[in-house]
């Protein structure tokens, strides 16, 4: 006779969900880990991004702005990758497919707003800090409603692998909501690239520019950091397209292949962290993060904090004096 404690030991592994993608637990524990691994260390890289940003008020530049939005998208996306685990489909499952699917859109969105600024301040020389809250429209609405259409098929999150995402079944969905504008938009993105390092060099030769030649190049200076981006985007989001292709070709797309996944959650969850490499490797930014330069900018702050409230608190009590 099966005793309660029998029982509920039971129950209690049948909730557990068994990974049997590569027929090979230490292969799905072996997925899983490197996630988080390379996830956590993006999500480190873009939280000293974000310090170093706001210590150094580096927010106060439209361009700076644009990597600032892009990295807290980075960043989303890498708490998403960390916490994103093998589930069995339900409510947290759904929440986490939601959640990685919305953050990944918002980091193609800023990475295209990148490219498409540099374009439009180089080769148009237009200037775009007026419309800044286009962008957020832009790029926090557009994933949040593209993620939410997913729904309109019925709740199609579910587990996707070894984390959840949208489903096994519903290559359609993969496709036509992610994987295809993806690609449409890396295309575009390098295309624009080229026509401005060809527009560039056009005007070195001719010397020809509505800017004046220092400023130019003070704008060019300044645009360097984000000439990588599309580019190493596109590096980084090689493998899972590869991936994925099999899994919608393979005829049993439940044992996907092992060193495919891989490199894929590799790939997807590095992207905080080059990205803060990226930023990093530049003279200024390795003095800014040097310890004795970083704590005398933060004395420098909490200083100025001291002095607004003392100034406010004397002014304070000199209009209370007038009134008595």
């Amino acid at each position: 006779m099966e005793t309660l404690s029998d029982m509920d030991t039971t129950t209690d592994a049948s909730l557990i969900p068994q990974c049997d993608l590569f027929n090979d637990t230490t292969k799905c524990d072996v997925v899983i880990i490197t996630k988080r691994v390379f996830a956590s260390i993006s999500v480190l890289g873009s939280v000293l991004m974000i310090i170093n940003m706001l210590v150094y008020k580096k927010y106060k530049n439209f361009i700076q702005r644009i990597i600032l939005y892009m990295t807290v998208a980075a960043f989303i996306s890498a708490i998403a990758y960390v916490m994103g685990d093998l589930q069995n489909p339900g409510p947290v499952c759904t929440f986490q497919g939601f959640v990685t699917n919305f953050s990944d859109w918002c980091v193609l969105m800023w990475m295209f707003m990148i490219t498409l600024t540099l374009y439009l301040t180089v080769v148009k020389e237009t200037q775009l800090d007026r419309i800044e809250w286009v962008f957020h429209i832009i790029c926090w609405g557009v994933p949040f409603i593209i993620s939410c259409i997913i729904f309109a098929d019925g709740n199609r999150y579910g587990p996707a692998g070894a984390w959840c995402w949208i489903e096994m079944g519903a290559t359609y969905w993969r496709f036509g909501t992610w994987y295809i504008p993806l690609v449409i938009f890396i295309i575009i993105m390098i295309i624009l690239y080229l026509h401005m390092i060809f527009v560039v060099k056009r005007r070195t030769r001719n010397s020809e520019s509505v800017y004046g030649d220092d400023s130019q190049r003070r704008v060019l200076d300044e645009l360097k950091p984000l000439r990588a981006y599309p580019f190493i985007y596109l590096l980084l989001n090689i493998f899972p397209l590869i991936n994925r292709i099999q899994n919608a070709a393979s005829k049993d797309p439940l044992h996907p292949e092992f060193a495919l996944t891989l490199l894929h959650v590799i790939s997807i969850s590095l992207l905080g962290a080059v990205n803060a490499l990226i930023f990093g490797m530049n003279r200024q930014t390795l003095r800014e993060f040097q310890w004795s330069n970083f704590r005398l900018q933060v004395k420098a702050m909490c200083s100025r904090s001291d002095s607004i409230v003392g100034e406010y608190e004397v002014q304070n009590n000199d209009g209370a004096n007038e009134n008595d």
